[in-house]
């Protein structure tokens, strides 16, 4: 029973020190922690508490006297520890509203929804289209930039144009282009654009160039599938008042600049994905994403709030889920 005491005891301090750290934005002292848990315990006690948070990773000192921060192990804790959260009625029937009283193309929907997650979450958002992926290529052409170079284009059947330039291992001949763009169309056409598909060449006779070009060829399809996305980005002008620092918000600003990135960052199937500090493909930045999926016709768009590790996640989570559903039952109207 005491172990049982003692391990509710430490995760009733973490979850002070993460919120009254989320809540405030400075260290968080013993003090803190024993006003925000309510425990009846000594000071010492949670002193103690705090050391062995600290020697496990979770907290760090950032000076001698001062209180503790939680660290990205400690949010990743926290979050995996929270219980599901409502959104809040106001939020939800803003959310509502909004979705039932814009008419507007995809495009510029994504757009107003990044605005929207911006002004109820106070972080910058993005939105994510589907893309190429999902839909059906109606054909394929390799266009001869040099010897080694081609560029894929491949139009779907919406009439999406994607292009990817390929660099090859060897030079192909015109003639050995051709062949490879022939049977190109004959194994893609009709078929649907994902950048995981196995396309199948290696099933196929064929000279040793044309082989060794459309395994290239059969990689770039995947890129491009994956760079057609539609990228919408909200909420960057207040970024001052959400990181302190103004090295991080210019790091944070590369980081929005640059789509591969972001995909990466909100990438994923299906449900919501919080991804915390070290687990970003970002070095050492101050950073956290929310995101989810949403369903449309021609496949999955993802929306999604990028913000400090102290951001609130509670509200956070909430919200960008309301928003998915709200925007996925949009979809399908």
């Amino acid at each position: 029973m005491e172990d049982r005491q003692t391990t509710d005891r430490r995760d009733d301090v973490l979850r002070a020190l993460v919120e009254e750290h989320i809540r405030t934005g400075e260290p968080v002292s013993s003090k803190g922690v024993l006003e925000a848990t309510g425990l009846q315990v000594s000071g010492a006690t949670i002193r103690n508490e705090l050391s062995s948070l600290e020697r496990d990773g979770y907290a760090v000192q950032p000076h001698t006297s001062a209180g503790r921060v939680p660290t990205s192990r400690a949010y990743r804790y926290y979050v995996d520890h929270l219980s599901p959260t409502k959104l809040r009625i106001p939020a939800q029937r803003r959310i509502s509203d909004f979705y039932a009283s814009v008419h507007l193309e995809l495009g510029r929907l994504l757009k107003a929804t990044t605005e929207l997650l911006t002004d109820l979450t106070h972080y910058p958002s993005v939105a994510i289209g589907p893309g190429a992926q999902g839909e059906q290529i109606r054909a394929a052409h390799l266009v001869q930039m040099g010897a080694k170079t081609v560029l894929l284009v491949v139009v779907t059947g919406s009439g999406r144009v994607a292009q990817e330039l390929c660099r090859l291992s060897d030079p192909v001949t015109t003639k050995e282009l051709e062949q490879a763009e022939d049977i190109l169309n004959r194994v893609a056409a009709g078929r649907i654009m994902d950048s995981h598909v196995e396309w199948g060449f290696d099933a196929i006779d064929m000279p040793g160039p044309v082989r060794s070009a459309l395994s290239v060829v059969a990689a770039a399809l995947g890129e491009a599938t994956a760079r057609t996305a539609d990228i919408y980005v909200g909420g960057t002008r207040q970024m001052a008042t959400v990181w302190d620092n103004l090295t991080t918000v210019h790091r944070v600003l590369e980081v929005l600049e640059r789509e591969a990135m972001l995909l990466s960052m909100l990438g994923g199937q299906g449900g919501t994905s919080i991804r915390i500090g070290d687990e970003l493909p970002t070095d050492d930045v101050d950073l956290a994403v929310v995101s989810t999926g949403f369903e449309v016709a021609s496949g999955e768009g993802r929306v999604g709030v990028i913000g400090p590790m102290r951001m609130d996640y509670r509200r956070v989570i909430s919200t960008v889920e309301g928003v998915s559903r709200e925007l996925g039952d949009r979809m399908v109207d």
